[in-house]
């Protein structure tokens, strides 16, 4: 059974949004970056920023380069942590950090929350159509089966 196209451009167009919303997680957070570096109580998280910063870059540059499922997750995995934290660092408070407890409506904030919540909802979109593709794929006669070179480089 072949995977209809109406499925992969969905996929694509998903894809392209997710890449939009790594993006803007990153672009968000380079703005608050030099806060975090000069104050010093929190200065771990200047450090968690870059690594977040780096790796919705990397996930975005790699979108067409990677097989679906784990670039998915990734996606689902940067969007949800920095929401995660922000959501502590507002209420309970992380280390250091107690200056931004009950800050809820700071703007930077905010746009983060909007691009995390979306490349959340995208990826939640996302891995059951690639999950039924790959279920279509490999319900097909072993004739018919991609190569294990094509599943890799995510071409099924």
């Amino acid at each position: 059974m072949e995977v209809p196209n109406h499925m992969l451009s969905t996929l694509e167009r998903l894809r392209t949004a997710a890449v939009v919303a790594l993006l803007g997680i990153a672009v968000t957070h380079v703005f608050e970056l030099p806060d975090k570096l000069k104050e010093s109580g929190v200065r771990y998280q200047g450090v968690l920023f870059i690594a977040l910063i780096v790796g919705c870059v990397l996930m975005a540059a790699i979108a067409t380069r990677t097989p679906a499922r784990p670039w998915w997750i990734g996606v689902l995995a940067l969007s949800a942590l920095p929401l995660i934290a922000y959501v502590i660092s507002r209420s309970a408070g992380l280390p250091g950090g107690a200056d931004d407890i009950g800050a809820w409506a700071e703007p930077s904030g905010i746009a983060s929350l909007v691009f995390e919540t979306a490349g959340i909802l995208l990826a939640a979109r996302a891995l059951p159509l690639v999950a039924t593709m790959r279920e279509r794929v490999f319900t097909r006669p072993s004739r018919q089966r991609p190569r294990r070179a094509e599943l890799i480089r995510g071409e099924y």
